[in-house]
C-alpha cells in the first residue's frame, strides 16, 4: 500500500525544481536530466499494484488541460475536493475563474463549462480517494449549514475557536486584481486592530483573536480563518464577541478614516521593503517567488511592488474597501437568517479542556457551538463610529511662533 501511495502521488513529473543563481541553462538541463533522466512517470505509474487505480491515474495524467492552479503544481497530488465559500454569482472553479476575472463574460464561461469537460478539480468522487468520514453538519436556520467538531483534552488549558471557508485563489496578474488583494489588506487591518482593541479592555472576552485570509498553494486554495483563545468560562462571550465584530465589518464596511489610515501603513509597509530590497536573503526570495508563481501571481521585486502599490493606492476608493469587505466576510454574515449564502460549507472547530461537567461554564459540545454562533449572527451590529486623527498635534502656524 505504501509503496502504490507513493508510486501513484509522488511521481518525477510532480517534482518543480529551482535552480537561482547565474548559471549557464543549458548546462544546467543537461546536468539535472544526467542525474534524474532515468526516473520516469511512466516507469513509476506501471508499477502501481492495485489495478483499480490505474484508470483513475491515467485520467489524471491526460488532464493537462486549462491553466489552473492543480495544474501548474500537479494532476498527481493526492485528490482534493474542495468546498468553496463564494457567494451567488462567483464561480467556484479555478480553471473559470481565472477567465471570468480576465473577461467578466460569465456567458462564455458557463458554455465552456460542460459536463463532458474533465474533472480538473476532483470534485467527484474517484477510486483513490481516501476513504475518510466527513465531519457532521448542522443547520443554524433554515439553508445555513455549518460542520461543528469539538475536540477535548485534559491538557489543553484553554478554550480555542477556529472557523475556517476555503476560497479560490485569485491570480493577481494586472492592476485590478492588484487593487483587490489591496482592498483586503485594508479591510483585514482594520478588523484586527477594532478586535485588539476589544482585547485590550479591562476585561477582554478573548486572550488572542486573529482573522485573516492567506493564499496557499500547499492547500490548492485561499484560506479564510477566525482564530480565537478565551479562558474556558467565558468561551460563548468570546465566540459572541468576535463574530460580531466580522459581521460588523461585513455588513457596515470600514470608516473613511480607517481607510485612510490603513492605505497610508500598507504604503508605508511597501516603502519600508523596497528600502531593504537588497538586504533580503536568497532564501527568503526564493520561497517568496516559489509561492508567487504556485498561486498564478505576478512576482514582483521590492521596488516594483512599492511603485504599483502607490499608483493603485492613489485612487483605491472606499466603495472598492467594503465590497471587499463584504466578500471577506459573506461566509459569517450569511449564516445570519435572511441574509445571502454562501456555497461550501463553514467549518468551526473548537478545542477545550476534557473533564468539565455539563453544568460548568467551561463545558462545550457541538449543540451548544451552534447556538453560540447561531446567536452571534443574529446580533444587531451598528456602525463603527469613525474616529478622526489629526496628521500633527502642532499645527504649522504654531510652529513658527
Amino acid at each position: 500500500d505504501v509503496k502504490t501511495w507513493h508510486r501513484t502521488h509522488y511521481r518525477p513529473d510532480n517534482v518543480l525544481l529551482y535552480v537561482v543563481g547565474d548559471l549557464d541553462p543549458e548546462y544546467v538541463q543537461q546536468t539535472i536530466e544526467d542525474k534524474f533522466g532515468h526516473l520516469t512517470a511512466e516507469k513509476q505509474g506501471s508499477e502501481i499494484a492495485l489495478p483499480e487505480l490505474k484508470p483513475d491515474a491515467s485520467d489524471l495524467a491526460d488532464a493537462v488541460v486549462g491553466n489552473t492552479l492543480k495544474q501548474r503544481q500537479s494532476w498527481h497530488y493526492p485528490p482534493v475536493r474542495h468546498d468553496f465559500c463564494v457567494v451567488e454569482g462567483v464561480k467556484d472553479l479555478l480553471d473559470d475563474q481565472t477567465e471570468f476575472l480576465e473577461t467578466g463574460d460569465l456567458e462564455v464561461v458557463e458554455k465552456k463549462s460542460g459536463d463532458d469537460e474533465y474533472d480538473i478539480h476532483l470534485q467527484k468522487a474517484y477510486t483513490l480517494d481516501d476513504k475518510v468520514e466527513f465531519l457532521k453538519e448542522a443547520e443554524l436556520t433554515p439553508g445555513k449549514v455549518i460542520r461543528p467538531q469539538i475536540f477535548k483534552h485534559e491538557l489543553l488549558p484553554n478554550f480555542s475557536f477556529h472557523l475556517f471557508a476555503k476560497r479560490p485563489v485569485e491570480p493577481i496578474k494586472d492592476m485590478e486584481s492588484f487593487r483587490r488583494s489591496l482592498a483586503r489588506r485594508v479591510c483585514l487591518a482594520a478588523l484586527q486592530i477594532r478586535l485588539n482593541v476589544g482585547g485590550r479592555s479591562d476585561d477582554p472576552a478573548f486572550t488572542f483573536v486573529e482573522f485573516n485570509q492567506l493564499d496557499s498553494a500547499r492547500e490548492g486554495c485561499a484560506v479564510c480563518s477566525l482564530d480565537m483563545t478565551a479562558d474556558p468560562p467565558r468561551w460563548r462571550e468570546a465566540v459572541l464577541k468576535s463574530i460580531s465584530e466580522i459581521r460588523k465589518l461585513g455588513i457596515h464596511g470600514v470608516t473613511p478614516g480607517e481607510m485612510e489610515r490603513y492605505a497610508s501603513a500598507l504604503l508605508t509597509d511597501a516603502e519600508q521593503l523596497a528600502a531593504q530590497g537588497d538586504m533580503i536573503s536568497h532564501g527568503d526570495q526564493l520561497a517568496y517567488l516559489m509561492e508567487t508563481v504556485a498561486n498564478g501571481h505576478t512576482f514582483m521585486s521590492p521596488e516594483q511592488s512599492y511603485a504599483i502599490t502607490e499608483q493603485a493606492l492613489s485612487t483605491l476608493t472606499l466603495e472598492e474597501v467594503n465590497r471587499a469587505a463584504a466578500e471577506l466576510c459573506s461566509h459569517i454574515t450569511g449564516l445570519n437568517d435572511g441574509e445571502l449564502t454562501s456555497t461550501g460549507k463553514v467549518v468551526a472547530v473548537a478545542c477545550t479542556p476534557k473533564g468539565s461537567e455539563e453544568s460548568d461554564a467551561s463545558f462545550v459540545d457541538e449543540d451548544m457551538l451552534c447556538q453560540a454562533i447561531r446567536d452571534a449572527c443574529s446580533i444587531e451590529v451598528e456602525p463603527v463610529e469613525d474616529v478622526v486623527v489629526p496628521h500633527t498635534l502642532v499645527t504649522p502656524e504654531e510652529l513658527e511662533e
